[in-house]
């Protein structure tokens, strides 16, 4: 009994793998006493790192009289701030604790589920830990602190920032605010975003690797995808991240709508764009095994046929030709109960998906993803004309 549970103990080690724990970051955060290990006290980081990045420019603001006048778009009548800090900041930091509790025990399913050749196993496990150095790097967090202040001066200067007087500049001057929210504010939401990117990077890159291992797929398997359908668990996980990103477009589309820069509907075309790429950046990686899973059909397909072939013939030969045997009822025969599982046995193998998500789910996650621009909706149609059209379509 206690070799058997030492030897699951040393097995689920060796599969554990989560792509949020590790890194300077995270080890800081440990430090400073805003997580202890793994994720817990996510309170406590929801409410520190939104306020180190706000309340600085509330304070500023305030002191510049650009909080709630003297300019077009004051501070606390900017929606860009408010998508930022208190929606999108906020939705990547809930992500992590979600993320490292669901991907983790669908990782350790490809060696429990039997999916991965015992002659592959230890090129699974290279990839595991070549995946986990890579998360930890200190080399690659020093590397996105870098592009978060190149990319940031650049994005500010260059076709987001609003061609008016606002909290964050006037008549071309950066005031102290937005010299707060350049090398502070958005720095912090920035850093998080592309460590975010950086890890859906991880997954991709691990998914791939594994998906041109040996595997042994079940192409009987009842998820209609040859034992990978638990994969389609981890796309919600990501969730809280796709939100994190529309809603800050959707934030900064209003913002320049509402300041009369364009209206909703000449922003359709980057609408359209974000929600796809956001989709199948969860997706995407879930593509990897459609090979894999074509290739496991067709061999499925074709050795039932054999089988099929043998069986009929063999039934054929017993129940319907003239010497059938006299003295064994057809009513309640094995051989026809048999015939019958054949076939739905073959329509499992015949209804394998080539991709291991439900494309319903896919749709219904597209429209959730989507929802953070309904805002937009509303500056189009008026949200009593709206409820009126609801309303009519339901009643």
């Amino acid at each position: 009994m206690r070799r058997t549970l030492r030897t699951k103990a040393k097995r689920d080690d060796e599969t554990d793998f989560s792509l949020v724990l590790g890194g300077p970051l995270y080890q800081l955060l440990i430090r400073t006493r805003l997580a202890r290990p793994p994720l817990e006290l996510l309170v406590r980081r929801l409410i520190v790192i939104p306020a180190v990045a706000w309340l600085p420019l509330l304070a500023l603001t305030l002191y510049e009289g650009t909080a709630i006048g003297g300019v077009a778009v004051p501070f606390l009548k900017d929606v860009e701030v408010y998508a930022r800090f208190f929606v999108g900041l906020p939705l990547l930091l809930v992500a992590e604790p979600l993320v490292h509790a669901r991907i983790r025990p669908l990782v350790r399913q490809f060696i429990d589920n039997d999916l991965i050749r015992e002659d592959a196993r230890s090129r699974f496990h290279t990839i595991l830990e070549r995946s986990t150095r890579l998360r930890s790097s200190m080399a690659v967090e020093l590397s996105l602190i870098a592009l978060v202040f190149l990319i940031g001066p650049w994005s500010r200067r260059y076709g987001l920032a609003l061609d008016t007087d606002t909290w964050f500049s006037i008549g071309g001057t950066t005031t102290l605010a937005g010299r707060w929210s350049s090398w502070v504010s958005a720095p912090i939401f920035q850093f998080l975003l592309l460590r975010w990117l950086f890890r859906l990077a991880l997954w991709w890159r691990f998914l791939w690797r594994v998906s041109r291992l040996p595997l042994a797929l079940h192409p009987m398997h009842p998820d209609r995808a040859g034992g990978l359908g638990f994969l389609n668990r981890s796309m919600p996980a990501f969730l809280p991240v796709l939100l994190a990103q529309s809603a800050v477009v959707s934030g900064l589309i209003l913002g320049r709508v509402l300041a009369g820069v364009g209206t909703a509907a000449q922003y359709r075309p980057e609408i359209a764009a974000t929600v796809v790429m956001l989709v199948l950046s969860i997706a995407g990686p879930l593509l990897f095994f459609s090979m894999p899973l074509l290739a496991a059909k067709r061999d499925a397909m074709s050795r039932f046929s054999v089988l099929a072939n043998r069986y009929a013939r063999d039934f054929d030969h017993k129940w319907m030709r003239p010497d059938a045997p006299a003295g064994e009822p057809p009513l309640g025969s094995a051989d026809i109960q048999s015939m019958a599982d054949l076939d739905g046995s073959f329509a499992i193998v015949r209804g394998m998906r080539p991709v291991p998500f439900d494309l319903r789910f896919l749709v219904a996650l597209a429209v959730v993803t989507a929802s953070p621009f309904l805002p937009l909706v509303l500056t189009v149609v008026p949200l009593e004309e709206l409820l009126k059209r609801v309303a009519g379509m339901l009643l």
